[in-house]
């Protein structure tokens, strides 16, 4: 008897959620957890200066200073990163960004977890840096800034909830840090 890829995928589902259900308990997958939102909160906030910082000053300058180090980190440790950010993106805080919420929406529609604007947000700081040392244009900075700023919102939040601390929603005040 032949499996087809179909079956093996239902029958494959109950075990990796019974799976991830065991090591979303362990105390060590929530100490990692913990890591990688305040390692990549640091870094986006420092990505957030340095875009926010080129649309000021128009300084090429501020692309060579963008990190990816946390993110590299994270994607080498070979943990998915559905499993360590899967909280729903909260799509009606887009209201709170300061330029093109309608264009952003459309741009960010397919994502559905935290995971996937981080994965956004790298992949976009990537090209950018390449684009540099290329010569190329950087293209859509007011994007990544808006981008990097939203994702920066979920991960502050979810901190706080990793660590009790729940206060004031982030997205009200992140958009704003630097204006």
């Amino acid at each position: 008897m032949e499996l087809s890829i179909e079956v093996l995928s239902i029958l494959i589902k109950p075990l990796l959620s019974l799976a991830k259900d065991k090591w979303n308990k362990r105390s060590e997958f929530q100490t990692l957890r913990h890591l990688a939102y305040e390692r990549l909160s640091r870094e986006l906030h420092w990505n957030a200066e340095c875009l926010y910082k080129h649309k000021s000053d128009n300084k090429q300058l501020y692309f060579e200073l963008l990190r990816t180090d946390a993110f590299d980190l994270l994607v080498s440790q070979n943990i998915p990163l559905d499993y360590l950010m899967s909280e729903q993106i909260n799509h009606a805080e887009l209201d709170n960004l300061s330029d093109s919420k309608d264009q952003f929406r459309k741009r960010i529609d397919g994502c559905a977890q935290v995971s996937d604007l981080i994965d956004r947000v790298y992949n976009r700081l990537w090209m950018l840096k390449h684009r540099q040392e290329g010569g190329i244009s950087p293209g859509d900075t007011k994007y990544l800034l808006n981008l990097t700023l939203f994702t920066l919102a979920h991960l502050i939040n979810g901190r706080r909830e990793l660590s009790s601390n729940a206060q004031q929603s982030a997205f009200k005040w992140v958009p704003q840090l630097f204006e």
